[in-house]
């Protein structure tokens, strides 16, 4: 290759060149120690021993000791150079079946060696594994383990919540409520006494507006507040649910619906109501879109008469679910009118139902009539008997003849805030054509 050969052909003669190199190298490894692979070894030390069945154990009063038990293996694996480097120390798994020890006292277990597949599953043995490329254990350090059963202590421990986060603003938190106050953790006695107290950690996040419940791990803690190595203790009870119940707070204006009947209308009353607003709590799905309590209904024509000023008591009734956090059960409502009064006046303006049906007739037998009425004083001043036209009812007697006290019915033109308090009835003759 000439200082002319240009850059792209240098480029793959190059990786041609590595390709050969690699090609070569990998097979005398294979074939060049006369015909076989060259053999290595490689020692992973310190592999860990996970012991299975500890809670069958703890259901028999018996646990696990670690002085004494073998805590892990060292191995050393033979086999093609090739592979033998391959070898992941993390892949390789050593587990100790606990479940058929039923006595205390130091034992003696074999242990089982696998391997992790691509799955994450432990189903195939290290000799099984590379059985076709001729790797196995040439050594180990123990050929089986030792354990030290011992008899478990129990000790019951109360349970603390530590809150982290914050409710948000316009919220606030009720009282933190645990599944479980108390737990009973076994162990060795000596490790039991370390115990002061088992904590869980509710997590709010930022600006909790609706309650929080989770299920949570429990911690154990001694007296400085540091926490202690759960692998030498056993819980029955592995989660705790905490719920913290968080609420809206909400101050409600207190309304009252008024009722406008005959002439009166709320503009022609003023009013209050005490107290003004109620402070409430609950759920916010209980609370949004709330935006104040109403008390009921006033029927405004009903106070006529009743004088200047009335007061009138309503229960406060807050949204279902939700506490009345002012503790006001009851408000008031301060009611009277701007310009009203009363007065009775006597008429004789009598007028037939337009609505007669052809034929009909009517002669009236009541004479007078002493009507109640209401409106601003200057206007009820002014109202005469002849003001008032009073009109028969007959819608349920327009086929009927003879004598009958029907409803009577009143317009007072030209007063138009001027009305009439209660009913009347008017004594008529109904007479047909022919005048019977």
């Amino acid at each position: 290759m000439n200082d002319n050969t240009p850059k792209d052909s240098r480029g793959l003669y190059l990786l041609i060149a590595v390709v050969l190199a690699l090609g070569i190298w990998f097979f005398v490894d294979e074939y060049g120690n006369n015909g076989s692979a060259y053999q290595a070894k490689m020692e992973i030390r310190e592999i860990p021993i996970e012991y299975l069945g500890k809670e069958q154990l703890a259901d028999r009063g018996l646990m696990l000791l670690s002085d004494g038990t073998t805590e892990s293996v060292d191995l050393t694996f033979e086999g093609p150079r090739l592979l033998v480097v391959q070898l992941d120390r993390d892949a390789v798994r050593l587990t100790v079946d606990l479940t058929g020890i039923t006595t205390t006292g130091t034992q003696t277990l074999r242990y089982n060696r696998a391997y992790l597949n691509e799955q994450g599953r432990a189903t195939l043995s290290a000799n099984q594994k590379y059985a076709k490329l001729t790797v196995t254990v040439s050594r180990n350090s123990v050929e089986s383990a030792t354990v030290n059963i011992g008899e478990m202590s129990h000790k019951e421990v109360d349970v603390r919540c530590e809150l982290n986060g914050n409710v948000a603003d316009g919220c606030s938190a009720g009282e933190i409520q645990l599944s479980q106050s108390v737990i009973d953790v076994q162990g060795q006695e000596d490790a039991l006494n370390e115990i002061a107290y088992a904590k869980v950690s509710l997590i709010l996040g930022d600006a909790a507006m609706e309650s929080v419940t989770q299920s949570l791990n429990c911690q154990l803690y001694n007296d400085s507040d540091e926490p202690l190595d759960m692998e030498q203790f056993y819980l029955k009870t592995k989660q705790i649910t905490a719920t913290l119940p968080i609420y809206m707070t909400k101050q409600l204006p207190l309304t009252i619906t008024l009722v406008s009947e005959g002439k009166i209308s709320e503009s022609d009353v003023s009013y209050l109501i005490r107290p003004e607003t109620v402070t409430v709590s609950g759920e916010a799905s209980a609370l949004n879109g709330v935006e104040e309590i109403n008390l009921g209904e006033m029927n405004l024509l009903s106070l006529v008469g009743s004088g200047a000023r009335t007061f009138h008591t309503y229960a406060v009734i807050v949204p279902e679910g939700c506490t009345n956090r002012s503790g006001v059960s009851t408000a008031t409502l301060e009611i009277a009118f701007k310009d009203m009064t009363t007065r009775t006046v006597t008429t004789s303006n009598f007028h037939p139902d337009a609505d007669l049906p052809a034929g009909k007739s009517v002669v009236f037998e009541t004479e007078s009539l002493d009507v109640q009425i209401y409106g601003p004083a200057q206007s009820v001043q002014a109202v005469t008997g002849d003001d008032i036209q009073v009109t028969p009812n007959l819608d349920d007697f327009s086929s009927a003849s003879g004598s009958y006290s029907v409803p009577a019915e009143f317009t007072i033109p030209g007063f138009r805030k001027v009305g009439v308090l209660g009913t009347y009835q008017l004594q008529v003759q109904i007479l047909d054509s022919s005048g019977t």
